[in-house]
């Protein structure tokens, strides 16, 4: 069994039709119907079932696509793991938005001492660069708490309160420094997804209920949906100097706090990483 075979097999899968893959894969429908056949005669078992206009598959085929995405997966990672091998040493690092600034001082500070290391920085919120770090697409990361990882270590950088952030103009800040959390169960919130269950949980505690108005995956799009007055954020307060748009303030009735993590996988480190690791030590 080839891998190229595994890629037509999915092609044909995924266009529901051999016609529909040989167009996409830009081939002849004959040379894919051809290594079909080999290929149910090399595994002794049957993939499709016959008489069907759109593809259909047996349980073997099932199983044959859910297995062999995992194969074409790691045959990539391979690969990429080869070139990277056989290049100059390059620092795959993840920067939620709101770490950039923290990152990017001491970063200068590794460049200055390892000048032959390279940077393939990659940003995005924290559940795309958790998944990314337990793919290992990249080496090490900046994370945000509430967050639970798989085969990772983690070193805790900063700690900062989590802030309710809304239009200047809003009724509820009118004359206020501080918010109750009674005040905000009324209120229609504005969360990024990882917040979720921690602040339903922390109105749960105080015997309240709250609206989730708007749930979104990166806090710069909650922020963003709060500066068009749609409702209130709740965001950690390092991202009130990313907006000119909005005022902030605490909680005065709940520790709302959130965490920043580097974290990085377990088991034997490659040499550049280590560099990395040690000398955020003689930082600290």
């Amino acid at each position: 069994m080839e891998l190229k075979q595994l890629e037509y097999f999915r092609a044909i899968v995924d266009a529901g039709t051999i016609s529909g893959a040989a167009r996409d894969l830009h081939m002849t429908q004959p040379p894919l119907s051809y290594q079909m056949k080999m290929l149910e005669e090399e595994l002794q078992v049957p993939l499709f079932l016959r008489g069907t206009k759109k593809i259909t598959l047996t349980e073997a085929g099932k199983t044959l696509y859910e297995q062999g995405g995992n194969l074409l997966m790691l045959s990539d990672l391979t690969k990429r793991e080869v070139i990277k091998s056989s290049q100059a040493a390059t620092l795959h690092i993840g920067m939620t938005p709101s770490t950039v600034s923290m990152m990017s001082d001491y970063l200068l500070r590794f460049a200055e001492k390892y000048p032959q290391v390279h940077f393939d920085v990659h940003e995005g919120s924290t559940f795309t660069l958790k998944d990314q770090l337990e793919n290992r697409i990249i080496d090490l990361t900046t994370l945000r708490t509430p967050i639970v990882l798989n085969g990772c270590e983690t070193r805790s950088l900063a700690k900062e309160s989590l802030l309710v952030m809304a239009s200047p103009d809003h009724p509820l800040f009118e004359g206020r420094t501080s918010i109750r959390l009674e005040e905000l169960s009324e209120q229609r919130l504005i969360l990024s997804h990882r917040y979720r269950k921690y602040m339903l949980s922390a109105f749960e505690r105080a015997g309240l209920v709250c609206d989730i108005y708007f749930a979104c995956e990166d806090a710069r799009t909650a922020m963003t949906i709060a500066e068009k007055g749609m409702g209130i954020a709740i965001l950690p307060s390092s991202m009130l100097k990313l907006s000119s748009c909005l005022k902030a303030c605490p909680v005065s009735d709940a520790d709302l706090s959130t965490e920043i993590l580097l974290a990085w996988r377990k088991g034997r480190l490659p040499g550049e990483i280590q560099d990395f690791l040690g000398l955020w030590d003689e930082k600290n």
